[in-house]
């Protein structure tokens, strides 16, 4: 008798496999990440088309394939069409979507992983999608083991005093310890309020949160600097938004 798995995910990825089936990774509540076979996908009777929407919130049905798990049913819980029409919002949750695939093992569920991917698809489409992405990137970073110290110099303990810091892994340096240092990055005292607002601002108010162009410039060079820790190459999403100025 043949079985069937019911999971909740959020698709993350998709790419054509053979003639009309797709690949699909998928970061699910019961199973974590994984990939699953949607066939005949791309022919334009599927039934499964609307339930398998690129970054949309989803119930799959699944049986067992030679490959891979095969989608038998799918019903969509959230879509977020403007992940998929606004080139803005689909460019940064398509970074969103490559950092989580990269750094994120398979088949290790994480509750706390997955519903921080969820309010990060529910951010990416209500408010502005550069402080969503940087959210993702803060927490994803404590959730992988990577906790940053803000409130005190990482060197001498000393609470962080004055208008501009040297960003390091794991921390922040006063402006006496970062004398002779490199291999960091130039903090502003408005980046690290931002970064310190992540951790304290409700979820439906982050998107009340302001900052220049230059606290933008510093804090992105700063969680780049971090999420060295975590990844094996550079993102090409990440690359795009830069050289497009988003």
């Amino acid at each position: 008798m043949e079985q069937y798995q019911h999971v909740n995910g959020i698709i993350l990825r998709s790419r054509d496999y053979k003639e009309a089936d797709q690949l699909l990774t998928v970061y699910t509540r019961e199973q974590g990440k994984i990939t699953v076979q949607a066939r005949g996908v791309k022919k334009t009777a599927s039934r499964l088309r609307s339930g398998i929407l690129l970054f949309s919130h989803t119930s799959l049905v699944l049986t067992a394939g030679k490959a891979f798990p095969i989608v038998t049913g799918a019903s969509t819980e959230t879509a977020f069409p403007l992940l998929r029409s606004d080139f803005t919002r689909m460019s940064y949750a398509s970074y969103a979507a490559e950092l989580l695939d990269q750094v994120i093992a398979d088949s290790q569920p994480d509750e706390d992983l997955f519903v921080l991917i969820l309010q990060t698809m529910y951010l990416l489409e209500n408010i502005n999608p550069w402080l969503a992405v940087r959210h993702l990137e803060l927490r994803l970073l404590e959730l992988q083991g990577y906790g940053i110290q803000l409130e005190h110099c990482l060197q001498c303990g000393a609470p962080l005093h004055g208008d501009r810091f040297y960003g390091v892994q794991g921390g922040v340096l006063c402006r006496i310890c970062s004398h002779g240092q490199q291999g960091g990055s130039a903090l502003t005292q408005e980046a690290l309020a931002v970064l310190k607002a992540f951790s304290y601002i409700p979820m439906h108010r982050l998107g009340w949160v302001h900052i220049s162009g230059e606290g933008r410039q510093s804090l992105e060079q700063y969680l780049e600097l971090q999420l060295q820790q975590v990844l094996s190459w550079r993102l090409k999403s990440r690359d795009f938004l830069k050289n497009m100025n988003l």
